[in-house]
C-alpha cells in the first residue's frame, strides 16, 4: 500500500461512509456512502482513514456500480489481502472539504 500517506488528523472530522469487504483479486472493496446520494461520496477527496492510530490519506484510483453495491479501487491496493486490511475502516474527511449549509439546514 505505497500510494497511502501519513496525515494529520483532521480538525473537524466528518464521516463519509465505511469500506466494506474486498471485491475480488485486484484490490478492489466495497463502499457503504452515508452521504444522501450514495455517488457524492467521491465528490469529496482526499479521504483519510485512521489505521492502527495513525491518520492516512488514500486516493482513489476508480470506482464502479456493481450489482447493489458501489466498489472502489485505491491507489497502492492492489491485492486482496491489502484490501482486507481495509475492511471496515471509515472514511472520513475534515468539514472544511464540504459545502457550507443554507440557513436552516443541518
Amino acid at each position: 500500500m505505497s500510494k497511502q500517506h501519513t496525515a494529520q488528523a483532521p480538525v473537524d472530522p466528518i464521516v463519509l461512509g465505511k469500506m466494506g469487504s474486498s471485491y475480488g483479486i485486484r484490490g478492489w472493496l466495497r463502499v457503504f456512502s452515508s452521504t444522501e446520494d450514495a455517488e457524492s461520496i467521491f465528490d469529496y477527496q482526499p479521504w483519510l482513514i485512521q489505521k492502527a492510530g495513525q491518520w492516512q490519506v488514500v486516493e482513489l484510483e476508480g470506482w464502479r456500480h456493481h450489482n447493489q453495491d458501489i466498489i472502489i479501487k485505491l491507489k497502492g491496493v492492489d491485492d486482496r489481502d491489502a484490501a482486507n486490511l481495509l475492511t471496515n475502516c471509515e472514511i472520513i474527511v475534515d468539514s472544511s472539504q464540504l459545502p457550507e449549509l443554507e440557513e436552516g439546514d443541518y
